[in-house]
């Protein structure tokens, strides 16, 4: 397994959560941790630590993420803690 971490912004609190959760869950994902910040414009920024199988494109992870229309964008990136020197970093719109 590897641990990647994943930044989203999303249009709603709930909503974009329990969507990414979800996904995360039915994609065989296994949750470290999360993270939720609440924006005064009611957006969000969700973070979640999600452990992989390692043969799992981070770039893959992050698009099948960002497929919701209330997730507004998705950053993802091998954890700094596992990373080497050639880890990988993705953004998905």
């Amino acid at each position: 397994m590897r641990e990647l971490v994943v930044k989203a912004v999303v249009n709603d609190p709930y909503d974009g959560l329990i969507r990414l959760l979800g996904d995360a869950q039915r994609f065989g994902f296994e949750l470290g941790a999360s993270m939720l910040e609440t924006e005064a414009d009611g957006s969000a920024s969700v973070t979640l630590a999600l452990s992989v199988p390692t043969r799992m494109d981070v770039q893959l992870v992050a698009a099948r993420l960002a497929r919701h229309p209330v997730v507004r964008s998705v950053d993802a990136e091998v954890a700094a803690s596992r990373a080497r020197t050639s880890h990988l970093y993705v953004v998905a719109a």
